[in-house]
C-alpha cells in the first residue's frame, strides 16, 4: 500500500480527495490536514508516499511546506492543488520538483489519469529501491572492489577466482571447481558456505546475475546474448532465474534503466 497526506483549508476538497483516493487500488489515506503546519507534523510522523497540497493553506502555504517536506520525507512525491492556473506559483512548484498539480474543481476523470501516472513513478521507485539493495547485498557477498581477500582460505579464494574466470560456461559446475583445485566436492561446498556465508550455487548466481544486469543497460545487446554471454543455456533459463532474484523480468529491468528521467 502506498500512503497519502492531503493537505487543503476547504474541507470538501479533503473529503473528495479521500473519497478518489480510495477508489484506486493501492493507495492508502494516512493523514489529513488542514494547514501547512499540521500537514509537516504529519508528513514527519507519517512519511508519505504521495502528497496532494494545496497551494493556498493557513500558517504555511503549500509551496513552503513542499520545500520543508524534503528534509523530513525526502522521497515524497507531490501534487499541488490550487484554484487558479498561475504561471508564477506552477514555476516554482516545478523548481521544487513538484509532479503535477490539480485545478480546482478537480474532476475524477483527471485524478484517474494522474494516478495512473503516480502509480508507475512509485511502482518505479520500489523496484528500483528493490534493486538497489540486491545490487549492494550482492556486492558484499561478491567483495567487489575489496582487495583484502585474508579472511579466505586458500582453496575458497582459488574456487573464486576459478569461478570469476569461468562463470560464463552453462555446464560449471561444484565437482569442476573442486578438481581443478585439488579438492573434494563435499569438502569445498562445505568450507565455501562455512568462510563466504553463501553457498556455492548462490555464489555463482549472483556473479552471473551481476554481470547480466551490467549488460542489459545496452540497449545493443540482446537479451538472450546477454543470457549465454553469463552462463545460462536458454534466455527462459536466464529470465526465470532474474526475475526469481529481482521480481522483475529482464525486460523490464532494461526499461527501467533507460527510464530514470521519469522520477
Amino acid at each position: 500500500m502506498y500512503s497519502v497526506l492531503i493537505a487543503d483549508d476547504e474541507s470538501i476538497i479533503r473529503k473528495g480527495l479521500k473519497s478518489f483516493v480510495e477508489r484506486e487500488e493501492g493507495f492508502e489515506v494516512k493523514g489529513l490536514a488542514e494547514d501547512g503546519q499540521d500537514a509537516l507534523m504529519l508528513a514527519e510522523e507519517v512519511k508519505p508516499d504521495l502528497c496532494f497540497v494545496d497551494i493556498n493553506m493557513p500558517f504555511m502555504n503549500g509551496l513552503d511546506f513542499i520545500e520543508r517536506l524534503t528534509k523530513v520525507s525526502p522521497d515524497s512525491i507531490c501534487v499541488v492543488i490550487t484554484g487558479y492556473d498561475d504561471f508564477g506559483y506552477i514555476q516554482r512548484a516545478l523548481r521544487l520538483h513538484v509532479k503535477d498539480y490539480l485545478l480546482k474543481p478537480i474532476s475524477e476523470e483527471d485524478f484517474k489519469k494522474l494516478m495512473e501516472r503516480l502509480r508507475e513513478i512509485l511502482k518505479y521507485r520500489k523496484n528500483e529501491g528493490d534493486i538497489r539493495n540486491w545490487q549492494e547485498n550482492t556486492r558484499e557477498k561478491l567483495d567487489e572492489g575489496q582487495q583484502d581477500d585474508s579472511r579466505y582460505s586458500e582453496n575458497i579464494k582459488a574456487a573464486r577466482a576459478y569461478v570469476k574466470q569461468h562463470y560464463h560456461d552453462p555446464d560449471l559446475s561444484l565437482n569442476e571447481v573442486a578438481e581443478a583445485i585439488h579438492v573434494s566436492g563435499p569438502y569445498l561446498s562445505k568450507r565455501f558456505k562455512e568462510e563466504t556465508g553463501d553457498s556455492f550455487l548462490n555464489y555463482i548466481q549472483r556473479l552471473r546475475l551481476s554481470k547480466a544486469m551490467s549488460m542489459l543497460s545496452d540497449e545493443s545487446k540482446a537479451i538472450y546474448e546477454i543470457a549465454f554471454k553469463c552462463g545460462y543455456s536458454s534466455q527462459h533459463y536466464f529470465s526465470t532465474a532474474f526475475k526469481k532474484e529481482l521480481n522483475m523480468s529482464p525486460a523490464d529491468y532494461r526499461k527501467s534503466v533507460l527510464r530514470k528521467d521519469m522520477v
